[in-house]
């Protein structure tokens, strides 16, 4: 929290949470001045209306950044060297608001705190042609999804809502899933450095993505069973989850972030850059994507297929690696539904329904493993106690583990029946029609 608030940082605050109309920047400058009260956060959170995530949010920028954490127009009620305001800001932030001499005042959005880091052109769908090299598809591809990306930016340092880190996050999957499918079609080497960047945000991202996560499906649990106590789980979670958004910021704010969305921008906007050189006509080479795609469509799905004989094991480490191919044949045919047959769209969803099967089953995993070490570390700050007198008391938290052991196993014992409804004829068929479309 920040040590204090001066005077005029004060009567500053006080005007503008008095005469602002917009809810969002009303509540921005209650926290502070709660805060500057010193409330907890717990106080702030009730009195505020907001999250436990944005009081540590704004606290935070307010500490960098003081009263430019308001767009100028907001900074603009305040009449220098006095303490009356100019006049009062409307509901919406993006307006345009007169000043205290008649002037139009724009506003001035932060690039990638309050909007994105540079103008999208956010199109519905990549735009890839049938006739397109497969470099300048991979191109379109990466730039559909690195704008998703960016616009997502935003909302991850609020942390209003899960799901922008949610988006942000699969947008940088597909990305690396992506760099991987087109690699081939570019100059060695091109595209590693973008990959390796994309892979430190992606894990930042994910540490962040993976507790709340688990903190929601922990909260509805809890929710069905009021006589299971996860206090103590939660305060841990809260706590991980706190440097773990800390861990976040520190890397969207870095200079190796933000060069990389500068030079990853301007590659993916320069056609035939760091692209192989297209083979002499006279060659006969496939380069298209309507010759190409094909062989490396059924090449993902042969990588798949080849997980038949297994299925049956129920080994936890062959379904993971088996998830890891299914995603990258679901990216795949999403890169590319545009130009593939109707039938296209009717795979994707089978493929994501036993995606989500053995996503549900390894974050079930995860949690057990989380859980239990949770467990065991309370176990051993409480060694020698008898278990009445153990603090906090995580009988609870076991419980939960259990339930959490007992989807894990049927989600295990489900998934041959999931995979025969996968590799049914229809579903096949409906993929060699999706492709003939080229």
């Amino acid at each position: 929290m920040p040590e204090f608030l001066t005077e005029r940082d004060r009567s500053a605050l006080a005007q503008l949470r008095d005469c602002m109309t917009n809810p969002k920047l009303v509540s921005r400058a209650t926290i502070l001045l709660l805060a500057d009260e010193d409330k907890t956060t717990t106080q702030i959170v009730e009195t505020a209306g907001v999250s436990a995530r944005q009081v540590g949010y704004w606290l935070r920028e307010w500490d960098k950044r003081g009263l430019d954490i308001f767009p100028p127009e907001a900074q603009a009620l305040l009449a220098p060297g006095s303490d009356e305001p100019v006049s009062s800001l409307g509901a919406s932030i993006d307006e345009v608001v007169p000043s205290d001499d008649g002037a139009s005042l724009d506003v001035v959005p932060l690039p990638g705190i309050n909007q994105p880091r540079t103008a999208l052109n956010l199109l519905d769908a990549p735009g890839v042609q049938p006739t397109d090299p497969m470099s300048e598809a991979g191109r379109k591809v990466l730039l559909f999804h690195f704008e998703r990306m960016l616009l997502n930016e935003p909302g991850v340092r609020v942390g209003e809502d899960i799901e922008a880190v949610h988006d942000m996050r699969v947008a940088t999957r597909r990305m690396r899933s992506g760099i991987r499918l087109f690699e081939p079609f570019f100059k060695p080497g091109r595209l590693s450095a973008y990959n390796a960047s994309l892979k430190r945000i992606a894990g930042s991202l994910g540490e962040v993505r993976d507790l709340d996560v688990f903190m929601d499906k922990a909260q509805k649990y809890a929710q069905k069973s009021p006589d299971v106590d996860l206090a103590p789980l939660f305060a841990e979670w809260e706590k991980r989850l706190e440097i773990a958004r800390e861990r976040l910021m520190h890397r969207l704010d870095s200079r190796e972030f933000t060069r990389f969305n500068e030079e990853f921008h301007k590659f993916l906007t320069t056609p035939g850059k760091g692209a192989r050189s297209l083979p002499d006509p006279e060659d006969r080479e496939p380069v298209e994507a309507r010759h190409v795609f094909p062989r490396m469509l059924y090449g993902l799905y042969e990588q798949v297929r080849v997980y038949d004989d297994l299925v049956d094991s129920r080994e936890v480490t062959t379904l993971h690696a088996l998830r890891i191919e299914l995603k990258r044949l679901r990216y795949a045919l999403e890169f590319f539904e545009e130009i593939l047959g109707p039938e296209g769209r009717a795979v994707i969803k089978e493929v994501k329904v036993l995606q989500d099967h053995l996503g549900d089953m390894n974050d079930a995993e995860v949690a057990v493993m989380i859980l239990r070490d949770f467990v065991d570390e309370e176990d051993r700050k409480n060694s020698g106690k008898p278990r009445f007198m153990r603090q906090p008391d995580v009988s609870g938290v076991r419980q939960y583990m259990l339930a959490k052991q007992l989807e894990k196993d049927r989600l295990i014992n489900t998934f041959p029946t999931a995979w025969a409804a996968f590799t049914r004829e229809d579903v096949r068929r409906n993929l060699a029609l999706a492709v003939s479309a080229l």
